[in-house]
């Protein structure tokens, strides 16, 4: 094989540049709804970034690196054999036991050993005069080995391949693993040969007719096809003369420059990078339509249930202990009969008691709006689950599962117990701004007076009693109703938050609106580089 000058690929720095920025945008996309297609849309993530990793990247990183070639098939199609007759020697080993080749071994110039690629990284390197500068020869495990990890590497050296020569023999050239990685190479466009080893004189017209025509029907026919006879005696070792015409066609890529493969692998694999890149912007598309649909769902059914009750809703909240104590309180002998009696009211054990009635009126009152509270939290995330279970697609139900029903009742809890705190401090605000509410201080402090006022925002009469008694009476009802907007706004508060926790599963950059836009923008600055 002759011997030729090295050609580095021009102005590399962008391209690179835009190649990472690639691979990062699509690494962080994420396709999590069952909307149809999505499976491929996965399959054609992973293949992108397996394009990018083995090959795209570290081919424009390392732009003086030797052409690869891969000599890849099924096992016992003589790969390892093919090997050693176009170098010359014996170089890797060959035999019956399978699989032979267990390790990647690449075969490279001494002069390339300081520009070897990635691949150089995973596989078992050896230098030899054998191979001309600028060509990396890589005998790559069985493409259907009976050990995962070695197809796993045979597809890694694939997919790092500037050029793929495939062996296969005349029982195995219908086999279908050989077929989908032949095809997944061309649409990427890697140039390839197709090698029919070890067939027999009575067989070989009829086996190559069959393997041109499974060709053509695979719209593989340009791609060039070298028979190889059977050895005499079935020998381990093919005479060098024997594959002559696949030597020939190797020695003339290197003639031709193997930078002329590598550039023209690099443009074959962009295009396909950039119709993958607008096949999943068109997946995203469909995922993020799909999460504005069951999002609009979810807030249809949180709102039909937030009407509910309409503007008297709090009238169902449950006060029936909470009437008790406040009749108990003012009626005659109670801690809050005598509130017009100054002198009564000044004296301490009377203090004492007012406090100690209050504060249980004020644990009877947040018990009673947290319970309401959780209860309207419950109904709307029955209602938003049974309205995505009665969806027509998939993302309803798949929605409906995201959540952990006992995690959704303690968040559903600690909203409802901290909307119910936030309230009454609301209502203490606005309490503590009525007219002549320093007298009411003076009798039951400020804890009373907002107790009073949010017992009065749900109904209770002795409450408001208590309110205009201590405060300006005609101030009072302004204030009842600015409690009960605030009370309407927690409940809101609480029936939101059930809403959102329901969509979080869809609350990822990737389905948003014109997600996508980053991914064709990648398209396009690719377009413009290559």
């Amino acid at each position: 094989m002759s011997m030729r000058p090295i050609k580095t690929w021009s102005y590399p720095g962008n391209l690179l540049d835009a190649l990472v920025d690639t691979r990062r945008v699509v690494a962080g996309v994420q396709l999590p709804l069952p909307v149809a297609g999505v499976e491929d849309a996965r399959a054609t993530i992973q293949r992108m970034l397996d394009q990018l990793d083995h090959h795209l990247i570290p081919r424009v990183r390392e732009e003086a690196s030797p052409a690869i070639v891969v000599v890849a098939g099924s096992t016992g199609a003589g790969k390892s054999t093919v090997v050693n007759a176009l170098v010359g020697e014996d170089l890797t080993p060959s035999g019956v036991l399978r699989p032979t080749t267990r390790v990647p071994h690449l075969f490279h110039h001494p002069l390339d050993t300081s520009v070897l690629s990635d691949v150089a990284k995973r596989a078992k390197v050896i230098a030899t005069e054998a191979v001309p500068r600028g060509l990396a020869l890589v005998d790559s495990p069985d493409l259907d080995s009976i050990s995962g990890e070695n197809r796993e590497i045979a597809h890694t050296m694939l997919e790092a391949a500037d050029l793929w020569i495939f062996v296969t023999t005349a029982a195995r050239y219908g086999d279908a693993v050989p077929w989908e990685a032949l095809r997944a190479g061309a649409d990427r466009g890697a140039s390839i040969a197709v090698v029919l080893n070890r067939v027999t004189v009575d067989v070989a017209a009829q086996v190559r007719r069959e393997l041109v025509d499974r060709l053509a029907e695979e719209h593989l026919e340009t791609l060039p096809l070298f028979v190889i006879p059977e050895a005499p005696n079935r020998q381990s070792i093919v005479p060098r003369d024997v594959v002559g015409g696949l030597g020939r066609w190797l020695d003339s890529v290197a003639a031709a420059s193997a930078t002329t493969i590598v550039e023209r692998t690099l443009h074959g694999a962009a295009e396909s990078l950039k119709e993958w890149l607008e096949t999943l912007a068109e997946a995203m598309d469909d995922q993020s339509a799909a999460a504005k649909d069951v999002r609009g769902e979810v807030r249809r059914a949180a709102a039909q249930v937030s009407h509910e009750g309409g503007e008297r809703w709090w009238e169902s909240i449950p006060t029936g202990a909470l009437t008790a104590r406040w009749q108990q309180a003012t009626s005659d002998g109670g801690a809050l009969f005598k509130l017009r009696n100054s002198v009564w009211v000044r004296r301490g054990h009377a203090r004492e008691q007012r406090d100690e009635v209050l504060h249980a009126i004020y644990r009877d009152l947040l018990e009673a709006v947290e319970s309401r509270l959780v209860f309207a939290a419950s109904s709307v995330a029955e209602a938003m689950e049974d309205a995505l279970r009665r969806a027509e697609t998939g993302v309803g139900p798949w929605l409906a599962e995201r959540r952990d029903p006992r995690d959704a009742r303690q968040a559903r809890e600690r909203q409802a117990a901290d909307a119910s705190r936030r309230w009454v401090h609301r209502c203490q605000e606005i309490v503590l701004a009525l007219p002549g509410v320093e007298h009411g201080i003076q009798v039951i402090g400020e804890p009373g007076l907002t107790t009073a006022l949010a017992s009065a925002a749900l109904g209770i009469e002795e409450a408001r009693t208590v309110l205009m008694i201590l405060t300006s009476p005609q101030a009072v009802g302004a204030a009842v109703d600015e409690a009960r907007e605030e009370l309407d706004g927690a409940r809101r508060h609480c029936v939101n938050r059930e809403s959102l926790d329901m969509m979080r599963p869809t609350d990822i950059p990737s389905l948003m609106p014109d997600s996508s836009a980053k991914i064709r923008l990648r398209r396009a600055e690719l377009r413009g580089l290559l």
